[in-house]
């Protein structure tokens, strides 16, 4: 099998219901191919949910003894990394609802618990929880006496949506959140309506509450395209998948139709839901997407986002899979001019963004010295990779041509509706 053919597999694995007739069409894989199509899934973060198909669903096909032994393995991984997340998450909780503080479940460990067959078949990174801005300091006061590690030096809520940290003796991340999109993004997510639209639940054995269905759709819908850019995306849309199979009867899509019209986050909503139903074969109200269908939408966008999703590209550089929009920017530049005007807006910005990354206060003098050290560690970070672009390296070459894919992908989604779009929706 080649490359689009192995994906197109694990497609037809992961869809929303699956059938061997789906599978069968494609053919089956080789051993080589079975190795692959594994590399794949864990790339993805899908391999417990593969795992759990295939012997569901296809019970019968002659998988290699190895693959299958490090499916079961990966399966039973990750469903001990869950156990001790969830032991974790317990801690918070309870530490929270001792001092009366309201939290909202996000992401992941809701997800989980609640929308998957199991919470073994979910991967997560870490631990997504939501708070009142309101009780941020005090809950930031909490964490930190409980022996929780910042993530940087200095945090400040101006220009951001969440505090990071990691866990007491424990490599486990903990993300509080007021927002569930950073102020960089000019959309009017409604905060306040998701609070008063939330739903009270026991997770991890404590009392918390979690995100309506409408609303967790959306959170996913911004998550996958705003902040991920849909690399690696499979397990975003798989999480869509679950959603919209559990709440297909009581789901409000009007709701969801008003909420994406009013955030202005209809190109996301859009381009994601398109992706899931192409992609996995998502159910969805008929003429739903043509309602939401942007003005300026163009295919090329879908082509974008499959490339981002599908992508094989060795990851040599330093910038994550999930590249930031400013990094996308620099070496989507085609001209070295403009990648040096990027360069040194990214130097200089602002002493409150300074502060939350370096050891002293915005108000401070000692500020301006560490403009000098942010001048080196950016040197050093970024430096040899220019040298290779200005040498033609070709490896560097196709990162800076996935760096404009990935920018013209950004900008489109960032750019708010038109208004001739508004009134179509």
């Amino acid at each position: 099998m080649n490359c689009d053919q192995i994906d197109e597999w694990l497609l037809a694995c992961l869809q929303s219901s699956p059938t061997p007739y789906g599978v069968g069409e494609i053919g089956l894989p080789a051993e080589g191919d079975w190795e692959e199509l594994f590399r794949q899934s864990d790339r993805h973060k899908v391999t417990p949910l593969l795992y759990h198909r295939l012997r569901t669903c296809y019970p019968d096909l002659p998988i290699p003894d190895g693959i299958t032994g490090k499916l079961r393995q990966a399966h039973l991984d990750n469903s001990a990394r869950n156990l001790r997340l969830y032991s974790h998450l317990g801690k918070v909780l309870r530490l929270l609802r001792l001092e009366n503080i309201p939290v909202i479940v996000l992401k992941g460990a809701y997800l989980a618990e609640f929308v998957y067959a199991h919470h073994a078949l979910r991967f997560m990174n870490d631990l997504d929880l939501l708070v009142h801005e309101d009780d941020l300091m005090k809950v930031d006061a909490l964490l930190l006496e409980m022996g929780c590690t910042p993530t940087a030096y200095h945090r400040t809520v101006d220009g951001n949506c969440e505090f990071s940290y990691i866990m007491p003796k424990r490599d486990v991340g903990l993300d509080i959140h007021w927002s569930i999109l950073s102020p960089q993004f000019p959309f009017p997510i409604d905060t306040d309506g998701q609070w008063g639209r939330s739903r009270p639940v026991i997770i991890a054995g404590v009392e918390a509450a979690v995100f309506c269905p409408e609303d967790l759709l959306l959170h996913l819908c911004l998550h996958a395209s705003y902040k991920h850019g849909f690399e690696p995306g499979l397990r975003l849309f798989t999480d869509i998948i679950e959603i919209l199979q559990q709440h297909e009867a009581d789901i409000n899509w009007p709701l969801v139709h008003r909420l994406t019209r009013e955030w202005d986050v209809g190109k996301s909503v859009y381009l994601t839901l398109k992706l899931a139903m192409e992609l996995l074969g998502a159910r969805l109200p008929e003429g739903f997407l043509e309602d939401l269908r942007p003005g300026d939408f163009d295919e090329r966008f879908v082509v974008l986002a499959k490339n981002q999703i599908f992508s094989r590209r060795p990851q040599t550089t330093k910038p994550p899979w999930s590249m930031a929009l400013a990094v996308a920017q620099f070496w989507g530049a085609s001209r070295f001019r403009d990648k040096v005007t990027l360069f040194w807006k990214r130097l200089f910005i602002s002493r409150k963004t300074m502060a939350r990354v370096y050891p002293t206060p915005s108000d401070s003098l000692r500020i301006y010295f560490y403009y000098v050290v942010r001048l080196r560690n950016l040197l050093r970070t970024y430096g040899p990779d220019v040298l290779r672009w200005l040498r033609r390296d070709q490896e560097m070459l196709d990162y800076a041509q996935k760096g404009r894919d990935l920018a013209t992908l950004k900008n489109w989604l960032s750019h708010p509706v038109t208004s001739a779009d508004d009134k179509k929706m």
